[in-house]
Formats: C-alpha cells, sequence, structure tokens
C-alpha cells in the first residue's frame, strides 16, 4: 500500500514539473507585445521657466478677511429673505393654502445659512 502511494505521488510530481516546464516553454516563445509611449506628466514636479507662479498659502486670519465681505453681503440678502417670509405669512393664511414662494423662500434662507457658515469656518 506505501508503495502505490510513493508510486502516485512521484508521478503527481512528475506531472507537475512537467506541466511546469510545458507553461514556461510556452511563455518563452510569445511575442512580445510593443509597448505604448510614456505620456507626458500632466503635472511636472518642477514648474517651468515661463509658466505661472505658484499661488502662496493664504493664513486663516487673511482668508477670514477676505471672506468678510462676502459675508456682510450674505447677511443683508439672509434679512431681506427673513422679512419677505414674514410679510409672506401675514398676508396668507398657512394652515389652509400651502404657498410655493414661502417654500422657496425657506430654501434660500436655508441656502444662505448655509453659505454663512461655510464661509465663516473658512
Amino acid at each position: 500500500m506505501t508503495q502505490s502511494r510513493r508510486e502516485f505521488l512521484g508521478a503527481a510530481v512528475s506531472l507537475t514539473a512537467l506541466s511546469w516546464g510545458a507553461m514556461s516553454l510556452g511563455a518563452q516563445s510569445q511575442v512580445p507585445l510593443p509597448q505604448a509611449p510614456m505620456p507626458i506628466d500632466p503635472f511636472p514636479r518642477q514648474p517651468s521657466i515661463g509658466g505661472p507662479m505658484p499661488e502662496r498659502r493664504v493664513s486663516a486670519a487673511e482668508r477670514m478677511k477676505m471672506n468678510q465681505a462676502q459675508i456682510k453681503k450674505n447677511m443683508t440678502r439672509l434679512k431681506e429673505a427673513v422679512g419677505e417670509l414674514e410679510k409672506e405669512f401675514e398676508s396668507n393664511s398657512t394652515t389652509t393654502v400651502l404657498s410655493l414662494a414661502a417654500i422657496r423662500k425657506t430654501e434660500e434662507i436655508e441656502k444662505l445659512a448655509r453659505d454663512i457658515r461655510g464661509l465663516i469656518r473658512g
């Protein structure tokens, strides 16, 4: 019984070695494919001589000063939108009629508030 196992294992090992050899010969006989040319790097590591200068980094304090005008503009528009929404609610009964103008105004108020929050966070 051990003899038959040895013969089986020997045959299995020789078949495996034979198949590996055939695969390696098959791989060597293949014609290599031509390689495509390497693309030019769209983002070179060093700036070109005549190219634009890299932007300098802006500190958080400088960024807040730049955003301050936009924040004031958005705050003014937010106050106007809230006033218009109050007038809309005073003139119409919101319990019986759904006003699309009021819904649009609330969406505008939400967008302005998100914009202001984003500008404040920097």
